[in-house]
């Protein structure tokens, strides 16, 4: 299903329930009735086509809208990213962490069992946490800075130009992987190494939103990898052949 701007959004969410808390970063709230997209995007002031784009690349792994996404301006989808990390730092890791203190184990062992788990996903969050400031503080801005000199490259700001001289996209360390190994390692945590928790229903409900974390995560680093990143490189190329 190609989701288009007169399809229904309620229909888009019955048919994939999945694509609910992409939907609500945009800000949209249930209640919507038989409002179409376009309609919806129209009452919210959102960008209908960059809509588009995401809720069909989430909703469909064979749909690459990469092309597209491309030729729209950068700070939609750095806004985009910049609600994904409120949405994780808000919200998805406390409702883990709030799962992972429910888990229950008896005999000597229960209280280290528990804070093991507690201790490793503390420390992931933190690295989480590190991960999305610098992008916050240091990548967002720097590509941000270097598309708006790039639509005024007759004309660029000194200060940006200094910078440019020094810096690249390309120096900025990628960390995903590392970030990924961490996701496994807790997931081996749970499945392999840890006795069995008393309430199983809890540890499947652990198990099920890290993979939804996991899949979320990874649609969110491609964005960046195939979308902003490689954008922002060939806009920085072309300003410094002027320097």
């Amino acid at each position: 299903m190609v989701i288009t701007k007169d399809t229904k959004i309620a229909d888009v969410i019955l048919k994939n329930h999945n694509l609910i808390p992409i939907i609500s970063r945009f800000g949209i709230k249930f209640g919507f009735g038989d409002k179409s997209i376009k309609q919806i995007c129209d009452s919210y002031d959102i960008n209908a086509d960059f809509f588009l784009e995401i809720v069909n690349a989430f909703n469909d792994k064979d749909y690459l809208p990469y092309r597209k996404l491309r030729e729209m301006p950068l700070n939609l989808t750095v806004n985009y990213l910049l609600k994904s990390h409120y949405y994780y730092n808000k919200i998805k890791l406390p409702f883990i962490e709030n799962l992972i203190s429910q888990l229950e184990w008896k005999g000597e062992d229960a209280e280290k069992n528990k804070s093991v788990l507690k201790k490793f996903f503390s420390q992931y969050r933190k690295e989480v946490n590190e991960h999305i400031i610098n992008e916050e503080k240091e990548i967002y801005p720097y590509i941000l800075e270097t598309e708006k000199n790039f639509l005024n490259r007759n004309n660029l700001n000194p200060e940006f130009t200094e910078k440019l001289k020094t810096k690249s996209i390309t120096d900025y360390a990628d960390t995903h992987e590392e970030l990924n190994s961490a996701l496994l390692d807790l997931k081996n945590i749970i499945i392999k190494y840890l006795n069995p928790p008393e309430n199983r229903e809890i540890t499947e409900q652990v198990l099920t939103e890290i993979f939804r974390l996991e899949k979320d995560m990874a649609d969110h680093t491609e964005l960046e990898d195939k979308v902003i990143v490689p954008v922002a490189a060939e806009m920085e190329k072309e300003l410094k052949k002027q320097l």
